[in-house]
C-alpha cells in the first residue's frame, strides 16, 4: 500500500509541475502612451498609440522564464499643436528575463527586465515644412504583469502586461497589452 501511495503522490507532484517548464508562444494587443523629447519641435501628443505584440519564450521552471517579443506601435493622428499632424511609430525586438510568483494554481504575477533593439520615428507634415526624426536605438525594457492559466494541462494562458521603454526619440514610452499564449 505504501508503494501505491508513494507512486500516486509522485505522479500528482509531476503532473502539477508539468506545465511549469517548456516553450510558449502568443500575441497581444493594447495601447501605449508617449511623451516626446523636449528637443523636438513638436508639442506633447495627446493621443494613444495602438500596440500589437508577438510573444515567444521558454519557461525554465516555476519561477523563471526567458522571453522575446516583437512589438509594433503607431498612431497617425498625433496633434502637434499646429494645423498639421505628427505621426509617431515605434517598433522593437526585445529579450527579457521574467521572475514569476505563483499566487494560486492558475494565477501568477511576474516582473521582467531586459533590453530591446528598435526604431522610433516622429514625423510632422506641417504644410511643406515637415520635420522628421528617425532613430535606430537600443535600451532597457522593464515591466510587470499577470498570467491566468486554464485547460487540462494549463496549456492556455491569458496575460496582461505593462511595459516601459528607455528610448531616445521618445522621452517616456509605456504600454499596456492583453493577450493569449499557448504553453507547449
Amino acid at each position: 500500500m505504501n508503494k501505491f501511495a508513494f507512486l500516486f503522490s509522485a505522479s500528482l507532484f509531476l503532473a502539477s509541475t508539468a506545465h511549469a517548464e517548456g516553450f510558449y508562444a502568443g500575441g497581444s494587443v493594447g495601447f501605449g502612451d508617449a511623451t516626446l523629447r523636449s528637443d523636438d519641435q513638436f508639442d506633447d501628443p495627446d493621443d494613444t498609440l495602438f500596440v500589437a505584440k508577438g510573444i515567444g519564450g521558454y519557461r525554465v521552471n516555476e519561477f523563471f522564464a526567458v522571453e522575446g517579443t516583437i512589438i509594433g506601435a503607431t498612431n497617425d493622428e498625433y496633434d502637434d499643436g499646429f494645423d498639421g499632424e505628427a505621426d509617431v511609430s515605434f517598433g522593437a525586438l526585445t529579450g527579457s528575463l521574467l521572475g514569476i510568483i505563483p499566487v494560486a494554481e492558475t494565477f501568477e504575477l511576474y516582473a521582467k527586465v531586459g533590453g530591446y533593439f528598435g526604431e522610433s520615428e516622429v514625423q510632422d507634415d506641417f504644410f511643406f515644412f515637415g520635420n522628421n526624426r528617425d532613430e535606430d536605438e537600443s535600451g532597457l525594457v522593464w515591466g510587470a504583469g499577470t498570467f491566468i492559466s486554464f485547460g487540462s494541462r494549463k496549456q492556455f494562458t491569458i496575460r496582461v502586461d505593462y511595459e516601459a521603454f528607455d528610448t531616445d526619440a521618445l522621452d517616456d514610452f509605456w504600454m499596456v497589452t492583453g493577450g493569449f499564449q499557448y504553453n507547449f
